[in-house]
């Protein structure tokens, strides 16, 4: 009855939202494959030297991921440990691979603000 009242004031669970995010294959797979484009794009061609606008594209669509990380996971990717989310036990599968160092430091406001505590 209560999810009914609230869906229609339209409120959204955040367990039907996190399940929407994982639509297709996981957020953590999707981030993960984006990193290993970026790898190979990085060891097989020369289009991150040709314009620095490529990295920068790249880079934002990395932080992008990671937001969507953050929300389906309630931690950042590095802070999964055992295939989990320490603070809602969710399943991050596959571990995801470091952000490369091409892309510089991920810029979104949260994960600075968390950077700095």
């Amino acid at each position: 009855m209560l999810n009914t009242i609230a869906a229609k004031l339209g409120f959204v669970r955040l367990e039907d939202i996190r399940q929407q995010l994982n639509f297709g294959y996981s957020v953590a797979k999707r981030l993960d494959e984006h990193r290993e484009v970026v790898e190979q794009i990085q060891q097989h061609t020369s289009l991150l030297d040709q314009g620095y606008w490529h990295a920068i594209h790249l880079a934002t669509q990395d932080d992008y991921l990671m937001r969507l990380f953050y929300m389906v996971h309630d931690c950042w990717p590095e802070e999964a440990q055992n295939g989990r989310s320490p603070r809602n036990g969710s399943k991050v599968h596959p571990a995801v691979r470091a952000r490369p160092a091409v892309l510089g430091p991920c810029q979104l406001p949260e994960w600075l603000k968390h950077q700095s505590n």
